[in-house]
């Protein structure tokens, strides 16, 4: 085998290049600030997620948060390095099992496309920014461990009740599918926020407090996230409330996972 013949600078060097190299390619790219979510800026956040929801509803409710972050810093990078590649000039999308992130980004850019076409496009590096702020926001909401959906429940929420947005699914013969049965927690929820009612606040506690006794803290966590997307207020009372019992459904989960 031919020896190295670099010197021991040279050497030193090369090893700090390579853990330089290594560091980016696991550091987090989330940005957890408020500087990308200005108003003229909402629009492209709004189209973004629009994408992300799609995807969700497009996989039956199956994508869950990594596959989102996995996508999203895969889309980050290639906008960086201006390796992303030309978009294909139709609103076909495919789909194959197993290729959600690739899904993910196909959606975003698609609604990008449809979007920016007529209003504003934001720069490279606010539309960086944009993908950045989204991947903290999945950091704050996401479960512990990979199934989370979280977020995406977050989102559903937001985006449905607040925004009005509407997403179906279809078969290949174009029938619309039916849409899946509501969680009966989060049912109870809503008319728990809904009526203001005590009887109802106490049933809806009552069934929480049943599910995280019985195991099921991640179904807890992700009906709270959609009930805290759907609230106009996300300072009122009533979110203070969910937010307490994702805080309580999260350290239930992480106590059973060890």
């Amino acid at each position: 085998m031919a020896k190295d013949r670099h010197s021991r600078d040279q050497k030193r060097k090369k090893k700090l290049e390579e853990r330089k190299r290594k560091a980016r390619q696991t550091e987090s790219l989330a940005y957890m600030g408020e500087k990308y979510k200005a108003d003229e800026l909402v629009p492209t956040w709004m189209h973004t997620e629009i994408g992300i929801y799609e995807t969700y509803v497009m996989t039956d409710r199956q994508l869950v948060d990594q596959t989102v972050v996995t996508a999203l810093e895969s889309l980050i990078r290639q906008i960086r390095s201006g390796t992303l590649p030309p978009r294909e000039g139709t609103s076909a999308v495919h789909y194959e099992v197993g290729e959600e992130a690739g899904l993910v980004i196909e959606n975003i850019r698609r609604n990008w496309a449809m979007h920016f076409a007529n209003e504003w496009k934001p720069p490279r590096d606010k539309l960086i920014g944009v993908l950045r702020t989204i991947l903290g926001s999945i950091e704050k909401v996401r479960a512990p461990g990979p199934r989370s959906q979280s977020y995406m429940r977050h989102i559903e929420g937001f985006l449905t009740k607040k925004l009005g947005v509407s997403v179906k699914a279809y078969s290949q013969n174009m029938e619309p599918l039916p849409e899946p049965p509501e969680d009966e927690l989060l049912t109870l929820g809503r008319q728990w926020i809904s009526d203001e009612s005590q009887q109802t606040a106490v049933e809806f506690h009552e069934l929480v407090d049943y599910l995280l006794k019985k195991g099921a803290a991640d179904r807890v966590l992700h009906c709270c996230h959609q009930l805290i997307g759907e609230e106009s207020d996300p300072h009122s009372e009533v979110v203070a409330e969910l937010t307490g019992l994702c805080q309580q459904a999260r350290t239930s989960l992480v106590t059973s996972m060890g």
